[in-house]
């Protein structure tokens, strides 16, 4: 029944993307869904985890390759690399473990995949010009809380297309969470646990790169397999909550969340470290059915130059409450500013109904 309700959904959207998204001539794709059993162990669980949805491995390793050496400069992959083989005393348990392992399924060295996962940890601060991600999550006319987002990566976003997939984390044969992610990236930035919470995350740049540094010397998790770890662990949207709020990450970053009732939602400030700000769903009474998180701050103006929050809250009342569905909050994302050149995909994800988690690559976005 719920393959039956999810395929319905999918072809839903894909029908309402092809008339009414206009974009730069090419047509969205939905991203390929692969498995990753957690109850292996960890040097195991991504070792066939491209046999379950048919993605190119050695397209892939042609792209992360490509992607590394024109983001990063060649002094930082040199010390990353250095990491790659003191892995352990940078990240814990299971997660060094699935790195080697996943370094041996793709047949990339271990240093190359610190890069890639350590890259947020690395890039988000003050100065940084690689803003991006716009993420809502709102409730419908039966008070049902959906949340979808875009990830916009300015640095390359072609090469991070080629490598989206979604990834279904199962434990004893059941889906314990599904997420969007990249190939050779096993933290989560976007992911969903079926009868709990969603949870996104968006770049918040503050603070300083020193600050990320001292802050992972002192215990901090990296941001996004902190994310991950909440998916794993919270057992509802609450525990989400508190832990979202309470684990400090290296890097500053915005997570938002969604769960089951109509109340459930909230944007959680992050500084590198520490928490700065909880915004909750509700709490804004111009719009409290629903909330918009960018790359800025909730209590201040978005400059002028990148106004997609003001874009996106036009286009949901636009919209309003009772018309609000699945299919529309696709199309709020698709709407202009929201919607650019660096948007990489676009998931609708609800907490509330299995059925509704869908990813697609956005080769449709504006040149």
């Amino acid at each position: 029944m719920l393959t039956i309700k999810r395929l319905t959904f999918s072809l839903l959207l894909l029908f309402y993307i092809t008339t009414s998204v206009k974009g730069s001539g090419q047509a969205a794709q939905p991203a390929k869904t692969c498995t990753v059993n957690l109850d292996l162990l960890p040097l195991q669980r991504w070792n066939n985890f491209t046999s379950s949805c048919g993605f190119n491995l050695t397209k892939g390793r042609e792209i992360i390759n490509a992607l590394i050496k024109s983001v990063v400069k060649p002094e930082v992959i040199e010390l990353l690399q250095d990491v790659g083989a003191k892995l352990d005393d940078y990240l814990p348990l299971p997660y060094s473990d699935e790195l080697r392992g996943l370094s041996s399924t793709l047949g990339l060295p271990l240093g190359d995949l610190v890069i890639l996962n350590l890259l947020y940890d690395i890039t988000a601060y003050d100065d940084s010009s690689s803003k991006a991600c716009t993420s809502i999550v709102a409730s419908d006319k039966q008070n049902k809380i959906i949340h979808g987002r875009n990830l916009d990566y300015q640095m390359q976003p072609k090469y991070l297309r080629e490598i989206t997939i979604q990834v279904d984390f199962q434990r004893n044969k059941k889906s314990l969470f599904m997420a969007t992610t990249y190939v050779g990236y096993i933290g989560v930035i976007t992911g969903c646990r079926h009868g709990a919470f969603s949870i996104s995350g968006d770049e918040r740049d503050k603070g300083k790169l020193w600050k990320n540094i001292l802050t992972a010397l002192n215990g901090g998790k990296s941001t996004f397999f902190a994310q991950r770890m909440i998916l794993e662990q919270a057992r509802n949207y609450e525990e989400a909550l508190q832990m979202a709020i309470n684990t400090p990450t290296i890097a500053p970053v915005y997570f938002i969340l969604g769960g089951v009732k109509s109340w459930e939602g909230a944007i959680v400030v992050k500084d590198s470290g520490k928490v700065a700000n909880v915004s909750l769903l509700g709490s804004d009474l111009k719009h409290p059915w629903y909330i918009v998180e960018t790359n800025y701050d909730p209590w201040l103006r978005p400059p002028a130059t990148d106004d997609r929050r003001d874009a996106a809250i036009n286009a949901m009342n636009k919209v309003g409450k009772n018309n609000f569905s699945p299919q529309q909050l696709y199309n709020v994302l698709s709407v202009n500013l929201v919607f650019n050149k660096d948007t990489t995909y676009t998931t609708i994800m609800s907490a509330a109904d299995p059925s509704v988690y869908h990813t697609m690559i956005r080769y449709d976005a504006p040149n």
